[in-house]
């Protein structure tokens, strides 16, 4: 199309381009503030679709791991925004306040110095560039968000709802000849998703081709409508069409890498900073480690999704012991134990006690390797962590005082590890002791002179 037969900017735009900067720190400072809470947000929604809906994909955790990656991208892009508006302000205000610039002739420099300084540009010609620097790095950021995003819509659609609706509604198990099947089909997505990566890698490279352009289109359609490019597309390619091409392909590349890279550590990271310690002594392996979430008065946020006591430290003869219900041990209970068969054996039982008949009989408690006894199950809803379980009460009081370990456990021939491995210190009260009572009777007694050390009675 000819420039004369294109049609004129209007007014307003062209104000609104002026005028940028704005709406972009507005929006900025907005989205900065939701998006540090959105992580804490999408760790509370896997916790409950794994206890609640599904326990067994890892593939869920993957794709929140990489939903925390494109939040993590925007956030990044964000703040390197706002430190180049601040700059950007800066510059601005010395345009007014020093209208004629740098004095060259004040600073006397000499040789080399004098020579960079001369090179120093105009407060305005900065301004200018940081003004382009803020508003690319503002879309640029969120083409970034949008395309991590819709990296993770496309295996959303095409594998993890469609795996969800046959497991769940369809009541298909996925093993033998099923199982083959669908793993061919996850490898034609990923197959297709590769080919896609590829093309936005490249910068749409291969599309330069005719007989490529013919056969990808389709698959670029597919492509485009799953990952919502459209909200990105014109950012992508107004910054191909602008940037060079190298630099730009480099950079993808590092994105792509950090991200798949930051992901896959996310998803598999139970403690802050894990990936990134050094430390080779410490460990984090079950029976072995006093994990913060087993106990109610330690972690408040993230709490265990397996079983909690109220504390590490145990004061008196009753241990109040919660296992957090959850799905994947729901199936095997009642795989293990039928609810039909039982109401069948046991006509004028109600339902809830058949049901903590099933749970009695599957979880096996045990205080140093020694098995417990648990005389009655209690439905329960722990409020401040919202979490579904079973409350039991555990007699204690022939226990010594010091460290013991509490471990939870389901069938032997199911599973060859605990679920949980509780580590607890039984702190003896005094009034338990009647002998304590006299020892401190006695040390109370105006009279009462203590013995040398060694000399007894």
């Amino acid at each position: 199309m000819d420039a004369s037969n294109q049609p004129s900017t209007p007014k307003w735009l062209t104000k609104l381009q002026q005028h940028s900067w704005e709406p972009e720190i507005l929006l900025s400072g907005i989205v900065l503030y939701g998006m540090f809470k959105v992580p804490d947000i999408l760790d509370e929604f896997l916790i409950f679709f794994k206890l609640n809906i599904f326990g067994n994909s890892q593939d869920i955790d993957n794709l929140v791991a990489l939903f925390k990656m494109g939040i993590y991208w925007l956030i990044t892009g964000l703040i390197l925004h706002l430190i180049c508006r601040g700059v950007w302000i800066g510059m601005v205000g010395l345009s007014y306040t020093f209208s004629d610039g740098i004095r060259h002739n004040k600073l006397k420099y000499k040789g080399r110095f004098k020579e960079k300084v001369n090179r120093t540009p105009s407060y305005e010609l900065i301004v200018i560039r940081l003004e382009k620097i803020s508003s690319s790095l503002f879309s640029i950021s969120f083409m970034l968000f949008m395309s991590v995003i819709g990296g993770y819509f496309f295996f959303l659609i095409l594998i993890v709802i469609p795996f969800t609706i046959l497991y769940l509604y369809f009541d298909l198990g996925f093993s033998g000849t099923t199982f083959e099947i669908f793993q061919i089909y996850v490898l034609i997505i990923v197959g297709i998703a590769f080919i896609g990566l590829a093309d936005f890698l490249s910068l749409g490279y291969l599309r330069r081709f005719n007989w490529f352009a013919k056969i990808y289109w389709p698959v670029h359609r597919v492509i485009s409508i799953l990952t919502l490019s459209r909200f990105y597309r014109p950012i992508y390619y107004g910054v191909v069409t602008h940037f060079n091409k190298w630099a730009l392909f480099l950079f993808l590349l590092v994105f792509t890498f950090v991200s798949i890279a930051g992901a896959g550590s996310i998803a598999n990271t139970t403690y802050s900073g894990e990936s990134f310690s050094q430390l080779e002594l410490w460990g984090s392996n079950q029976g072995y480690t006093a994990y913060s979430g087993y106990y109610d008065d330690q972690n408040k946020d993230k709490f265990s999704t397996r079983a909690q006591i109220p504390s590490d430290i145990i004061t008196g003869d009753v241990l109040r012991l919660f296992v957090v219900a959850n799905i994947t041990s729901e199936d095997a209970m009642l795989e293990r134990m039928p609810l039909d068969s039982l109401e069948e054996v046991y006509p004028d039982t109600t339902g809830a006690a058949l049901k903590l008949m099933i749970i009695s009989d599957f979880y096996k408690i045990e205080i140093d390797d020694n098995s417990v006894p648990i005389d009655r199950w209690f439905f329960h809803y722990k409020a401040h962590t919202k979490q579904r379980g079973y409350l039991a009460y555990i007699d204690i009081g022939t226990l010594n005082e010091g460290s013991h370990m509490l471990k939870v456990s389901g069938p032997k021939e199911r599973y060859s590890s605990a679920f949980a491995i509780i580590p607890f210190y039984k702190d003896v009260a005094l009034t338990d002791f009647p002998s304590r009572r006299a020892d401190e009777s006695e040390k109370s007694d105006p009279d009462f002179q203590p013995k040398p050390f060694g000399i007894r009675d």
